[in-house]
């Protein structure tokens, strides 16, 4: 993307415009090279993270499990090639979190209690949709093709909106309406994800739900460091403001904006320069794991492995080098870092970066 691109889309954001999505080259897959993925490394994630019967447990929260780590367990496994282990996750997910009976996933599983909260996480239902097409694509198996459609067909009549000239994902179908105003979570954009469900037969709307995205980040900049919140409000306006009754702060949901912009083929550094400069403030390796918005107050916990593995990505966008340093993951690494460090690696690999 160009500077002259991005200053008309930063031009045109009051009026609910934007522009087109970067131009996908040849053997792209969902707006992003299908890029290898080390076997050695699934195989240490599904060892960790794998539960026989297909669930991926959430070591960081309590071992609950949840349609986001069934989307993300079925996108390595497929840049891995396991096709057994997809079917064992996607088995899984379609028996214990496939209930709602309007296709989407609860978003909740409890291991004492099964699924808890019926309502679903929007990001998670793009993830698994997703998968399933990566892997139609990598196994020649239209039955995945099929249901990824459906899940798409179920997300856009549940959570695609429109407000303020803006077609924007609801994080659920349910809760997020607050008034006049929408919570809206900017780290649900995956971007790559999007651009797939454009390409689908109907897929406009999707198309027109990436431009947003970009409106939105243009517009959501707080802080000294210009970040997008964790939870971002969304008033009948176009007015952006850090939602109410959620933590006021970018974070561990924000991080993964610069992810899947770089994953989607994004290199303009305007999109990575807020994540560059938290990194070099605060040296690479000490980066803190939130910032509070739009104060700047930030916390004592440092940056986990896959989140400095994000900054990493990010700065090498924004033309500030490699200069976040990233140890190894730990033998006993939480599943979310460890999830947000394998990704950064997939999409630095689909840009030609080295991980």
């Amino acid at each position: 993307m160009t500077a002259t691109r991005r200053e008309v889309l930063i031009g045109t954001a009051a009026l609910g415009l934007a522009a087109a999505l970067p131009a996908a080259g040849p053997g792209l897959v969902g707006g992003a090279l299908a890029a290898p993925f080390d076997g050695s490394a699934w195989r240490r994630y599904a060892d960790r993270f794998l539960q026989p019967d297909g669930r991926i447990v959430d070591s960081g929260n309590k071992g609950v499990s949840h349609s986001e780590g069934q989307g993300y367990g079925m996108l390595l496994a497929v840049a891995a090639g396991d096709r057994a282990a997809f079917d064992c996750l996607w088995g899984w997910t379609q028996r214990m979190l496939m209930v709602r009976g309007d296709g989407l996933a609860a978003w909740r599983w409890m291991p004492d209690g099964g699924v808890t909260d019926r309502n679903n996480a929007s990001d998670g239902d793009m993830l698994i949709a997703w998968a399933l097409l990566r892997a139609a694509e990598t196994w020649g198996d239209g039955a995945y093709r099929s249901a990824a459609i459906a899940i798409v067909r179920a997300l856009a009549a549940a959570v695609l909106v429109e407000q303020a000239g803006l077609t924007v994902l609801l994080p659920g179908r349910d809760g997020f309406r607050k008034g006049d105003a929408l919570v809206l979570n900017p780290s649900y954009w995956i971007f790559p994800a999007i651009r797939a469900f454009a390409a689908l037969p109907d897929g406009g709307r999707w198309g027109r739900l990436a431009e947003s995205g970009l409106v939105l980040l243009s517009k959501a900049r707080f802080g000294g460091f210009q970040l997008p919140p964790d939870w971002l409000a969304l008033d009948a306006d176009g007015a952006v403001a850090v939602a109410d009754g959620f933590k006021k702060q970018y974070g561990y949901d924000a991080v993964r904006v610069p992810l899947y912009l770089a994953w989607d083929g994004y290199r303009d550094p305007y999109y990575f320069r807020p994540y560059a400069m938290l990194a070099a403030r605060y040296g690479g390796a000490a980066i803190p794991a939130t910032v509070s918005l739009p104060g700047g107050t930030t916390t004592q916990v440092a940056a986990s492995v896959g989140m400095l593995a994000v900054y990493r990505l990010a700065s090498a966008l924004a033309g500030a080098g490699n200069a976040v340093t990233v140890p190894p993951l730990a033998p006993d690494e939480d599943y979310y870092s460890s999830t947000l460090a394998h990704l950064s690696a997939l999409a630095a690999q689909s840009l030609g970066i080295e991980p």
